[in-house]
């Protein structure tokens, strides 16, 4: 978990988790120690290791002080203020479809938190039941980097289906980005949008949209050794301009396409 982020959700807990822990309740100690816990004081532990913690004005942060996600009139929302949820004083928590997603079992100092299968995910001080939710966000975080790969290579191919002019390959594989960990997240709607067009122009907007919710993502996270660039180009969008990501230092224009590909400069590195 690194620094300033994030990105948006729409995401199933028990899907994120599954592949995680399938343990059923109640937990034995030794899985208890993999499992994040949110003690009296608001701070979120992993095996006595702090994560982050919720504020006094409900709001989750991780270990560098950025802001993950927050809660606001019984409502979950990112940390861009995209809806999540709902979430209730009893420890229940709900989706945007209504689906519910976990509940806390338990009134004392480490009541249980468990997915829609009974399954113990987490634990929870019975002053912050409303937050139980929160862990959300550290879920988001740990599975977007557990996918960096595929998400970095699903990207790179949108962008390089752009600079060929290529709309059905860009429809093609904003799909295929779709199956990653971004899938949980806000910019789902963004995939959903890019994928569902075969018009070009159309395509690129989304494109943009794309690039400025995972510049943010890509900030706040470990990129395993990988180096990006953060490019623009002020002829795009008709003059607006607009920026994107790539692996390389050399330009190749997503959004001029093969007019002109080498359009565009390098605003800055993210190797983290």
């Amino acid at each position: 978990m690194k620094k300033n982020i994030f990105l948006s959700i729409a995401f199933l807990i028990g899907m994120l988790l599954a592949a995680q822990v399938l343990v059923a309740q109640p937990a034995s100690d030794k899985t208890a120690q993999r499992l994040l816990h949110i003690n009296g004081k608001g701070e979120v532990l992993r095996g006595g290791t702090k994560l982050g913690y919720i504020s006094k004005e409900d709001i989750v942060f991780n270990n560098q002080n950025q802001k993950l996600g927050f809660i606001k009139g019984g409502r979950v929302y990112d940390a861009e203020g995209n809806s999540l949820g709902k979430a209730k004083k009893g420890g229940q928590y709900y989706n945007n479809n209504g689906v519910f997603v976990l509940e806390v079992s338990g009134n004392n100092e480490k009541c249980r938190i468990l997915d829609a299968r009974g399954h113990t995910i987490g634990y929870v001080h019975r002053n912050y039941k409303l937050h139980a939710c929160a862990v959300h966000c550290f879920f988001k975080e740990q599975k977007i980097e557990e996918d960096l790969a595929a998400i970095l290579a699903g990207y790179m191919n949108i962008e390089n289906a752009l600079v060929n002019d290529d709309y059905k390959a860009a429809q093609q594989n904003a799909q295929e980005l779709s199956s990653t960990a971004l899938n949980e997240t806000s910019v789902k709607n963004t995939l959903e949008q890019l994928s569902g067009s075969a018009d070009i122009s159309d395509q690129r907007k989304h494109f943009a949209a794309l690039s400025k919710e995972l510049y943010t993502v890509f900030k706040d996270i470990d990129l395993q050794g990988n180096t990006l660039y953060w490019n623009n180009c002020h002829m795009a969008m008709n003059g607006e301009g607009a920026n994107w990501l790539s692996m390389n230092e050399k330009i190749s224009n997503p959004y001029m396409g093969q007019k002109m590909p080498g359009c565009g400069s390098v605003q800055e590195t993210l190797n983290k």
